[in-house]
């Protein structure tokens, strides 16, 4: 039979876990979200980690419209960014806001990361929207998430621009005027003429920039 005290002690030891949990996922975030100091490498001769440039774009009724990567204000039509390791499927529960270079980078929908080298997976998602597309997710509250793109983030990079993430996006009404969007297609774009603009005037100490643009993970069909 377990005691009290014993059930108080096993409640005790998973809500610290849980806690220590919280902590070092938002310790990740707040890594990815912001740049690497100046100066040298890490200690232990580490490469420094990568800035990943990004960019998403709506095409909604032909009309091109920047998709704000940020979490504010809440009464616009924003994305969340999500990363994930390049083997696992991309938690949509993890989808955070994307480091910020300065309120014009923003509101023309750029939007970076930092990561160490390695293959990754990214994907976007934002309220009041669905994804109809192969490997995307859809959650309560109108919360969508896009299928997964793979990234590579080479060891020799400080500056990277993964391309364009364009949506092909339409509204479709919904009850007491709810407006959601249906997005039913994702293509990757180079911009890069765009990007090194943005790289120049906000990451120029990173050095040149490279581009690797992200690729499009295959989604086998259901059996």
């Amino acid at each position: 039979m377990h005691t009290p005290g014993a059930f108080i002690a096993r409640r005790g030891l998973l809500l610290a876990a849980i806690a220590i949990l919280a902590v070092a996922c938002a310790d990740s975030t707040k890594r990815m979200t912001r740049v690497p100091s100046e100066g040298g490498p890490p200690r232990g001769g580490e490469a420094r980690d990568t800035v990943v440039l990004f960019k998403v774009s709506v095409y909604e009724n032909a009309n091109a419209i920047p998709g704000m990567l940020s979490t504010l204000p809440r009464w616009k039509w924003h994305y969340l960014v999500n990363v994930g390791s390049g083997h696992e499927p991309v938690d949509s529960g993890d989808a955070f806001g994307a480091g910020q270079l300065d309120a014009t980078a923003r509101e023309a929908g750029w939007g970076f990361v930092t990561l160490p080298k390695g293959t990754y997976q990214l994907a976007f998602a934002a309220y009041r929207t669905r994804f109809d597309m192969p490997g995307a997710y859809r959650g309560s509250l109108g919360f969508g998430q896009s299928s997964a793109s793979q990234l590579e983030v080479p060891p020799d990079a400080e500056l990277l621009y993964a391309g364009t993430f364009a949506f092909t996006c339409h509204k479709v009404d919904r009850w007491w005027g709810y407006i959601e969007h249906e997005c039913t297609n994702l293509e990757i774009r180079n911009e890069e003429e765009l990007a090194l603009r943005i790289a120049s005037s906000s990451l120029s100490r990173f050095g040149p920039m490279r581009t690797t643009l992200a690729s499009a993970i295959p989604i086998e069909p259901p059996r």
